[in-house]
């Protein structure tokens, strides 16, 4: 979401599904992807409905690496919730706000992502930290504990700054790439990459005038080999709608190549973010307006230099 978040007028109203999910999964109760036809290369909007909703602003779209549940963000009364999925005997649940993220009402979460081994989401959230009022969204964290979590934390590093930071992308070794002001930051906001050693996360490293830019950039997603990146740059000449989607690669010596617009397959005049790619590597998923929306990943490998 990065910059977009403050940016966002959302007039949608809250909606809660108050009944399960089983009888859209008419193909497949045991599906892992709520019973949906899969994609192709067309982008299709996610389980209408269900995640994608007439009355709501939907984002994020991040499953658990054993597929039993499913993280998303909606709008209820104009404040963006992360909500869960979980598969069960009987197919997916309604999605329902997480309780992680139930006890800030006045107050924003979004942004999820899990650490490798799965124990631990990463989100961001404007919530008080010791009970100070924040300027912005701050990067959190919530480790399981037993069949549910435990009490979010804020990350206790660099990385939280006076300055907002958004969209953590953790990969394969737990170091963070996501999107704030810094310092050296060449535009609005810029994406970053801090290593994790010891159990905690270095100063963070600007990516770089191949991925960051004067006009700024946000929602990064990174393949966990960091192979690829694929990420948000606002207003640039080649935009279709004020933000959009483009991918990077990496050049075999720690840096990237010059990013590359995705296309107006996937881009629209409207808002296009946040980028993610299945634990399987099979779809790739992102945000167009209010909706989610999903593909093969084979698109990422059309756009390889």
């Amino acid at each position: 979401m990065g910059t977009i978040i403050g940016k966002l007028l959302i007039g949608a109203t809250a909606f809660l599904m108050a009944a399960g999910v089983s009888a859209a999964q008419s193909q497949s109760n045991d599906s892992k992807y709520f019973g949906q036809a899969v994609p192709g290369m067309t982008p299709e909007r996610f389980a209408p409905g269900i995640v994608s909703t007439d009355d709501a602003f939907e984002l994020n779209a991040v499953f658990s690496s054993d597929y039993k549940q499913f993280f998303f963000t909606r709008t209820v009364n104009e404040k963006f919730r992360i909500f869960i999925s979980d598969l069960t005997e009987n197919g997916w649940s309604a999605p329902t706000i997480a309780p992680f993220s139930t006890n800030f009402p006045v107050h924003r979460d979004a942004d999820m992502m899990f650490a490798p081994d799965g124990q631990r989401l990463y989100f961001i959230s404007d919530r008080p930290i010791n009970g100070v009022e924040q300027k912005g969204y701050n990067v959190w964290y919530v480790d399981r504990n037993g069949d549910g979590w435990a009490k979010a934390q804020p990350i206790l590093s660099d990385i939280n700054t006076d300055a907002p930071s958004y969209y953590p992308a953790i990969v394969a070794d737990g170091s963070m790439y996501f999107t704030t002001e810094r310092a050296d930051t060449l535009g609005g906001n810029d994406s970053y990459r801090a290593q994790y050693k010891n159990g905690t996360f270095e100063t963070p490293v600007n990516l770089g005038p191949n991925v960051n830019s004067s006009t700024g950039e946000g929602d990064i997603f990174v393949a966990p080999d960091e192979s690829y990146l694929i990420h948000v740059a606002r207003g640039r000449e080649d935009s279709l709608g004020g933000n959009d989607l483009y991918i990077s690669f990496s050049d075999g010596n720690g840096g990237w190549t010059d990013d590359i617009h995705m296309g107006d397959v996937i881009n629209s005049p409207v808002i296009d973010f946040c980028p993610m790619v299945t634990p399987d590597g099979k779809y790739f998923f992102y945000s167009q307006g209010g909706d989610v929306y999903w593909m093969d990943a084979k698109i990422i490998e059309t756009f390889r230099p």
